[in-house]
């Protein structure tokens, strides 16, 4: 899969990953707004028709309730944990987590 993030520190760009969680954990890294740009996308153009080409997938600075309907499509949702937000498997209730060493760093 392939994703487009931008934070409001101006930092921006595309990057892969197979796993859509590690693909959030790693924008959430940098406080970033995850996109998935669409499969038939060859050329992302963010100047025209930038809606048309992605698919919001996480937004740091919006609640579970939001976060929770842009993953389920993918079987995720968003809750409050101990310490931190966390990602749960809607089906299991598992929480899905990657340490930050796993992640890629965007910045």
């Amino acid at each position: 899969m392939k994703f487009y993030y931008e934070n409001n520190a101006g930092d921006y760009g595309t990057f892969s990953e197979k796993d859509l969680i590690k693909a959030i954990y790693t924008a959430w890294n940098i406080e970033a707004t995850l996109y998935l740009i669409n499969s038939d996308v060859k050329k992302l153009n963010i100047k025209k028709d930038f809606f048309k080409q992605v698919k919001m997938i996480f937004s740091p600075w919006d609640g579970n309730e939001f976060n929770s309907q842009l993953l389920e499509d993918y079987g995720y949702y968003m809750v409050d944990g101990d310490e931190y937000r966390e990602i749960r498997e809607i089906k299991t209730d598992k929480i899905v987590k990657y340490d930050y060493a796993e992640v890629k760093q965007l910045v």
